[in-house]
């Protein structure tokens, strides 16, 4: 038990740094110190580290609660599993079709929100979306119209089903 001491000092540290938030580091020190005064009520042995163990979760949750919820880690969002490597203008003329079409949170979503939610998809810091919307708007209306990321979109995708379907009926 001795030696396993040091690397639950560590694991108690790391907690306390709070990364998961405060309310989650809280949590978990509580339930820790409650499953150790159960062990060291039903085992006299080691003894003696289970009342440090018990000692320092109780002043680590003491110091946790003194720290301004301000001042705490915020939890760390979980890398992107994809990455948008297209041009930003085209992710921002995307989040505008989607919104003009109403299809995220029954249409009342803003540019900002879905904005933020896609580009945090994607790995990306969200951006003032309005300068990108401006470009779009700066665009020459020809060959298809402002949006043409959608257009090409819509072309590439109706070319696509076009293939499917012709190897289909070929089998």
């Amino acid at each position: 038990m001795t030696a396993n001491y040091g690397d639950f000092i560590e694991k108690v540290v790391e907690v306390s740094s709070c990364q998961d938030g405060k309310p989650v580091a809280f949590a978990i020190l509580s339930y820790t110190m409650i499953e150790l005064k159960a062990i060291l009520h039903g085992n006299p042995n080691g003894k003696d580290a289970i009342e440090n163990a018990v000692s320092l979760i109780g002043e680590m949750q003491k110091m946790i609660g003194q720290i301004p919820m301000s001042e705490m880690k915020q939890p760390q969002s979980p890398k992107a599993e994809v990455k948008w490597t297209g041009d930003i203008v085209n992710l921002v003329e995307l989040v505008y079709g989607l919104v003009e079409m109403g299809c995220v949170n029954d249409g009342n979503v803003s540019i900002e929100k879905l904005g933020n939610a896609l580009f945090g998809l994607f790995g990306l810091e969200p951006k003032p979306y309005s300068r990108a919307y401006t470009t779009i708007k700066r665009r020459v209306k020809d060959n298809g119209g402002r949006a043409y990321f959608l257009t090409e979109m819509h072309n590439q995708l109706e070319e696509r089903i076009d293939q499917d379907v012709h190897l289909y009926l070929r089998k």
